[in-house]
């Protein structure tokens, strides 16, 4: 006889800080058996691994249209910050400067300074900098106008998810890593989900956290077809450290191309000092093509042309869509198209200044049926489940806010009642309550006042 199927009262599919965090939010409230399922050998390998690595601070963020991001950002920077402290993780606090580098995207930077505080940041936080007062803070630096925001700090993420999941195990959560899904069969009062190899797993609730796989996950279970995605691969540049020492902020400039997945080039500095220019955005076959072309092209006919066609096919006739999209697959193998773009606010910037490939992630992007690329995370209800699509950036920076806010929201709709809460309040860094609180949506908890935990 084989092994007895292994039974959880809820699982998480995807070990990315959104699935990590949320289990260790569960974990905290309620007792019973979670688990995280995990593709790869450990958390964080894909995008929570492969992105800027920046704590966002909410001044881009439109305070009604992006609300729960926006707060979620603003709550979540002094709930990283306190955690970096307590577990000393790298915490360097470099500034962003965002430039104007035309004189019509000047009046932007006032409404993203409205925004910061609108948003909860400090006045002293942020600024309005001429361009004369942006070379006396970087010298290397042109354009009409900046904003200043202080206090955007740069971090590894993949290091934060390390910690929570350590957290998350101590409180009993089970990571099954090597576990991709491939299948999810619907029982009376259970899910069956089926890895690639091996046995499936039973669980009473699925969470679906899975980042670039999350649309073919819930496309699985028959549902959410309205939506599909494409990937894009974002590829930065390393600069020699002769040029990396002359600037010490994250430069970015006003966004160009505002409802396209293309962003704009910019300067990050790393937590450990690396400092790097990019991202372009070169559409590929899978959420893990992290290099190379020609080896994923019928991988990624399949992509454009899988089910449903209609959304991807508004797109592709879309000719601001298809000049961007040639430009981009150009600066992947160019590093002096790439030097070209920075050189608009970094004009002593040159390609021999770029000694190697940085950091490529992949970003994937939820498309409508009408062809647009949506901006915000997409919540769907399904059989015993609930499913997350097209949570991006800020994404990182707001997980462990978002994360308690979508556990509230699933409290309040029943989706844990098979489950018992805990009887005592287990301490922890950070307060579910709180957060909550500060989120606008002021928990209703249907016995008790589990979930106050005394900071430590």
């Amino acid at each position: 006889m084989g092994n007895p199927m292994k039974k959880f009262d809820v699982t998480i599919v995807g070990g990315g800080i959104l699935g990590t965090c949320l289990s260790y939010w569960i974990s905290l409230l309620f007792e019973g058996d979670v688990a995280v399922l995990e593709q790869e050998k450990d958390v964080a390998v894909h995008t929570s691994g492969r992105n800027t690595g920046v704590i966002h601070r909410p001044f881009y963020l439109h305070p009604e249209k992006r609300k729960i991001f926006a707060r979620s950002a603003q709550i979540s920077y002094g709930l990283w910050k306190k955690y970096a402290e307590i577990k000393n993780l790298p915490w360097k606090e470099v500034g962003t400067i965002e430039v104007a580098t035309h004189k019509e995207d000047s009046p932007v930077l006032e409404r993203y300074r409205q925004w910061a505080l609108q948003n909860g940041m400090k006045d002293e936080e942020v600024a309005v900098l001429t361009s004369q007062e942006v070379k006396q803070l970087e010298p290397e630096v042109s354009c009409v106008a900046a904003l200043h925001s202080r206090t955007d700090t740069s971090v590894n993420f993949r290091l934060f998810t390390e910690s929570v999941k350590e957290d998350a195990i101590q409180r009993g959560v089970h990571f099954l890593f090597n576990f991709p899904v491939t299948r999810i069969q619907t029982n009376s009062n259970s899910l069956l989900v089926y890895p690639q190899l091996g046995d499936p797993i039973e669980t009473r609730f699925l969470v679906n956290c899975a980042g670039g796989n999350a649309v073919d996950l819930i496309h699985a279970l028959g549902m959410g077809f309205e939506y599909t995605d494409l990937h894009f691969r974002g590829e930065y540049w390393e600069i020699g450290p002769e040029k990396a020492s002359k600037i010490r902020s994250n430069i970015y400039s006003v966004p160009r191309h505002k409802d396209l997945p293309f962003l704009d080039p910019h300067w990050i500095v790393r937590s450990d000092g690396r400092r790097e220019i990019g991202p372009n955005a070169v559409l590929v076959a899978g959420c893990d093509a992290y290099e190379g072309f020609s080896s994923s092209l019928g991988q990624l006919v399949r992509k454009i042309f899988e089910r449903p066609l209609e959304n991807k096919l508004r797109l592709m006739i879309n000719p601001d869509f298809l000049k961007l999209a040639s430009q981009e697959w150009v600066s992947s193998i160019s590093r002096s198209r790439m030097v070209q773009q920075v050189q608009k606010f970094v004009p002593a910037l040159e390609a021999k200044d770029l000694i190697g490939k940085g950091v490529a992630g992949v970003r994937s992007s939820v498309i409508d049926r009408q062809g647009n690329f949506l901006k915000e995370a997409i919540e769907i209800s399904g059989p015993m489940s609930y499913h997350i699509l097209n949570y991006n950036s800020p994404g990182a920076t707001g997980a462990p806010a978002y994360t308690a806010f979508l556990l509230h929201r699933l409290i309040q709709k029943g989706a844990f009642t098979h489950l018992q809460h805990r009887k005592t309040d287990p301490t922890s860094i950070w307060n579910f309550q709180e957060i909550v609180r500060e989120l606008g949506t002021a928990p209703h908890f249907p016995t008790g006042k589990w979930g106050a935990v005394p900071n430590s």
